[in-house]
Parts: structure tokens; C-alpha cells; sequence
């Protein structure tokens, strides 16, 4: 049985619950009448942890979805590093879900701006996250078979993440920038 990669179906309610709990929590911090008020409080508390349930799914959907794809040495190591940031990302989801429990729990009525700062690191994060796995797909060829349809030239549309990549790498002990695509193996 040929199952269809059900990481990207999976990957973008987490981003939703989690942009979603930062501007609920905003709102609780920035509205003045209590009922109001509780009501963002509680949106932000529970739209957060779907995020975190949401991002647990998504990983392993990213584990199931990695070991079945025929992915280039170049491809592979980009992969890696997404890997990577998906588990600071969901150390740092699972921190400002703890953290927000505690407000929640302390019944505080108003979000404090520490919580806030670091809701929208994990926000910045988690968006880049997105970005970054879009990226593989859609200039690498992850998990697909590139067809050379796209917007751009495969090495125009590569320079982002070779960019990053190397920026990143430059810090740890520089490698080369990776090129090509994904060459993925068909199966009948």
C-alpha cells in the first residue's frame, strides 16, 4: 500500500493554533472589560496546547514521511537540519505551553510581557519552521518528484536555503552548499 507523505498535511494547524494563541494572548493583554478578557486568555491557553499536540503529530508524521522518501545526499542534510529546529521548536513549544499553564493555573489576569516576548520568539520560530520545510519542497524537491514547473530556475529558487544553510554551518564548521534535486525512487 503507497501512503501519500502526511507531514504536509499535518504541519500547518499547528502553525495556525500557535499564531492563533500569540494574537489571543495579545488581545487578552490589550482588552480592558474581564469577560472579554478571560475569553482570549482561555483561547490562547487552549489553542496553544493544540499547537503542541498538533506539532507532536507533525513530527512523527516527519519521521514516517523521512524514512519512506528517496532523498539526495544534499536534500538529506537540509532534512537534518529541519529536524534540527522542528525539536527546538518543540522544546520551546513545550516551555511556553508549561509557562502558560502556570499563568492559566495562577488564574493571573493579565498575560505578562516576558510570556509575550517569548511567545513570539516560538512564534518567529514556528514560522520559519514553515518557510524552511516549504523551501525543501519547493526548491529541492523534497519528498517529490520535481517537475521543473515552478515559478523559477532550480538554482535560483536553491540560492535561498544554500544561503541559509551556509550561514548556518559557516558557525558550526562550514561545509559546502548543497545543489540538485530530489531524485525520488518509483515504486510499481
Amino acid at each position: 500500500m503507497n501512503i501519500p507523505p502526511v507531514h504536509p498535511a499535518l504541519v500547518h494547524l499547528p502553525i495556525a493554533f500557535v499564531l492563533l494563541s500569540v494574537v489571543a494572548d495579545v488581545c487578552a493583554r490589550r482588552t480592558k472589560p474581564e469577560p472579554r478578557r478571560a475569553m482570549f486568555r482561555t483561547v490562547g491557553f487552549w489553542s496553544l496546547a493544540a499547537g503542541l499536540a498538533g506539532g507532536a503529530l507533525t513530527i512523527a508524521a516527519g519521521y514516517f514521511d523521512l524514512n519512506r522518501a528517496s532523498l539526495t545526499h544534499e536534500t538529506a542534510q537540509l532534512a537534518t537540519l529541519h529536524l534540527t529546529l522542528g525539536w527546538f521548536l518543540a522544546v520551546g513549544l513545550l516551555v511556553l505551553t508549561a509557562w502558560r499553564w502556570l499563568i492559566w493555573h495562577r488564574g493571573q489576569m493579565t498575560i505578562p510581557i516576558g510570556y509575550l516576548t517569548a511567545a513570539f520568539l516560538v512564534l518567529a520560530l514556528t514560522l520559519f519552521q514553515g518557510w524552511y520545510g516549504s523551501e525543501m519542497v519547493y526548491s529541492y524537491g523534497a519528498g517529490v518528484s520535481a517537475a521543473g514547473q515552478g515559478t523559477e530556475s532550480p538554482d535560483a529558487a536553491q540560492g535561498r536555503l544554500a544561503a541559509f544553510r551556509s550561514l548556518f554551518e559557516t558557525g558550526i564548521g562550514g561545509a559546502e552548499s548543497p545543489g540538485g534535486t530530489n531524485q525520488m525512487q518509483r515504486t510499481e
